[in-house]
């Protein structure tokens, strides 16, 4: 697990098998793209290099469009590209060109994105005053997608540049010796680079289903598209009305947001009420509806969060499985118990992942929504081990009610469930007695925590 510095992910996993080696790569990035940022995520990409020592990078996985997972593929390009050189990549359904629903829902992902940006624009403008809590959470959820302050303020043009994650998935797609591979829930093969099968990748999410998608129960005539279109609507509306507020579009008759504008209530029997409405800010409610600003970044993000591409790496010898969650929501988990896996015994399912793991990267860095209850508890194993990339020191850590990350509750039972054996991106490997009943104690580096699974 690299030591990022700030929030993000990159873990690089190495399996042996006698002489035989395998290279993962999951994710490389952080929230911020400071100039300190880049240069972390350079030193990582070269000690990636060097890590493989000689040896060939088998596999990158970008398991979801935010910053702090994939701007290490853009920020450090040309030593992925030209020094490390993976042979393939694996993204998600969602990410392939060729699959119809997919294109579709990318494209009205990328149209709400758009109009977010552009509300986050209107909203650091000053007339909108009395708002800055709302500013300040869309400016920092936008930050997940890589929208820099530049892009929020000095756009030129309403066309904003391509946000820093969708670039580094184009990157990808077009990185590995071979052609990408994406992956689909219920998916099962063996890991390249080890014979005989001797460890198996089991892909758990992203869903297919709507409503384990976007996290509720749809109408039967529902699909992704409306869903979609219904919130890609709502922030045009809000756009339009924001433009309407600060001038740049003419309002039209009943369409005006301020409630003393419209020509009909141009009478001077209205003079005196409107003079006492606008004297006093507290009476004011036209700006209220700004806060859907808010609403609708948390919805995109949390979206985005359930788009996670998830993977179980099993060790079929003793039936020991790594979960790496990345950052899937509650619906991601849900639809976990919906998967029919093939060639499997009728009594397998997602529980008896859980039942084996023995190394748990937590979802979305620890945050409430992002372990669910049902599977944690089932993570009954007595080797379980914790991996929580967080870094305390980061302001997006504890960014309001609900987003510390670890939760505290979560925080709680995972040291219960792992006897303690907690290892953080921030603190590092918990002093646990319990780490003596184990093969292999953790590793410290200045650039990372390293931990062995034995077979």
């Amino acid at each position: 697990m690299y030591r990022i510095g700030e929030l993000g992910d990159c873990f690089l996993l190495r399996f042996t098998n006698g002489q035989e080696k395998t290279h993962v790569l999951i994710d490389c990035g952080s929230y911020w793209n400071k100039t300190t940022s880049k240069a972390r995520l350079n030193q990582i990409a070269a000690d990636i290099k060097t890590q493989i020592a000689g040896d060939k990078l088998d596999v990158i996985v970008g398991t979801h469009q935010h910053n702090d997972h994939l701007s290490g593929f853009l920020h450090a390009e040309q030593i992925f590209k030209k020094q490390v050189k993976p042979e393939q990549i694996w993204l998600s359904w969602l990410d392939d060109p060729e699959n119809k629903k997919a294109r579709k829902i990318g494209k009205d992902y990328n149209n709400f994105l758009t109009n977010l940006r552009h509300v986050s624009k209107e909203l650091n403008k000053t007339f909108f005053v009395g708002g800055e809590k709302t500013k300040k959470r869309v400016n920092s959820l936008l930050g997940f997608f890589g929208v820099t302050p530049n892009d929020r303020f000095n756009a030129k043009t309403n066309k904003l540049p391509a946000d820093v994650p969708a670039r580094a998935r184009e990157i990808l797609q077009k990185m590995g010796r071979k052609k990408p591979e994406y992956l689909s829930p219920g998916d099962i093969f063996n890991l390249p680079g080890i014979t005989g099968g001797a460890v198996k990748v089991y892909v758990l999410g992203p869903p297919k289903k709507e409503d384990h998608l976007y996290k509720k129960e749809p109408r039967k005539d529902e699909t992704f598209d409306h869903h979609l279109a219904a919130k890609g609507a709502t922030a045009e509306n809000l756009l339009h009305a924001m433009k309407k507020l600060t001038g740049k579009t003419k309002a039209k008759n009943s369409d005006e947001p301020f409630p003393f504008d419209e020509p009909y209530f141009n009478s001077r029997n209205l003079n005196s009420v409107e003079s006492v409405y606008k004297r006093d800010r507290w009476r004011q409610i036209e700006l209220d509806w700004i806060n859907q600003a808010e609403q609708l970044a948390l919805w995109l993000d949390g979206f985005t969060n359930n788009s996670s591409l998830v993977l179980a790496f099993e060790i079929v010898k003793t039936g020991k499985v790594l979960l790496f969650a990345a950052d899937a929501q509650a619906g991601n988990w849900r639809s976990w118990r919906e998967i029919k896996w093939k060639k499997k015994p009728a009594d397998f399912n997602w529980l008896t992942l859980m039942n084996n793991t023995v190394l748990y990267k937590t979802g979305h860095h620890g945050s409430h929504n992002s372990t669910l209850a049902e599977g944690l508890n089932n993570m009954t194993h007595e080797d379980l081990v914790v991996m929580i990339p967080t870094e305390k020191s980061d302001p997006m850590v504890n960014f309001g009610k609900g987003w510390q990350m670890p939760a505290v509750n979560l925080y709680k039972e995972l040291k219960k469930r792992s006897k303690n054996r907690i290892i953080r991106m921030d603190d590092g490997f918990s002093k646990a007695k319990a780490w003596k009943n184990l093969p292999k104690q953790p590793v410290k580096n200045k650039l990372y925590w390293e931990y062995e699974v034995r077979e």
